[in-house]
């Protein structure tokens, strides 16, 4: 038996169970030190924009293929 972690709502995946809420909590989690340190030594917004971006996205591919994969 399939357990859902994820339920799809249009174009979101919205955490219906304790793991996907774990899956989700430690994207935020690891990308909060990562934005402040972009931040922290960054010296333009465009700069970090540019560092952030990368991060983020694979976290987001990571999320949401997870996401995708259990919903």
């Amino acid at each position: 038996m399939k357990t859902i972690w994820f339920k799809k709502f249009g174009w979101l995946y919205i955490p219906v169970h304790p793991l996907g809420f774990v899956a989700t909590l430690l994207a935020i989690l690891f990308m909060v030190p990562v934005c402040m340190a972009v931040v922290r030594n960054g010296h333009s917004a465009s700069d970090d924009l540019y560092e952030i971006f990368v991060y983020g996205t694979c976290t987001a591919f990571w999320w949401k293929w997870v996401a995708e994969q259990t919903s």
